[in-house]
């Protein structure tokens, strides 16, 4: 149905709304922290951008699945670690999170390995 490429590109775009999700869920739970017991898990269950979020993450395991079946699971799951970039520059510009140098390293040795094994293809 797609190409390798085609097939890159939308794995790409489901790790995006995965990690959209995350910075959502993040906001979401961060806004409800001052409610207390049952109210807590009612506000959590009403929050737009924690629903939004969950919605986001289910979108991603859809588009997962069709990668999923054209494309080997040794190299799909691994490339995921790309997501890890994606988090931190989201978190960085939408939670203003710090990301330290040593962190940021960390995800520069992830990335790497990751651009290794989508040059490895389907074999």
């Amino acid at each position: 149905m797609f190409s390798y490429a085609g097939l890159l590109l939308l794995f790409f775009l489901a790790l995006l709304l995965e990690d959209v999700g995350f910075i959502l869920l993040s906001r979401g739970m961060k806004a409800t922290r001052a409610e207390n017991g049952g109210g807590r898990l009612r506000a959590i269950l009403r929050h737009p951008e924690i629903l939004l979020g969950v919605f986001l993450q289910a979108l991603y395991f859809v588009l997962l699945l069709g990668v999923l079946r054209e494309l080997p699971v040794s190299l799909v799951v691994p490339m995921t670690g790309f997501g890890y970039v994606l988090t931190a520059l989201l978190a960085r510009l939408f939670l203003g999170e710090g990301v330290p140098l040593l962190r940021w390293g960390g995800i520069s040795l992830i990335t790497i390995g990751v651009a290794l094994i989508a040059r490895s293809g389907t074999s």
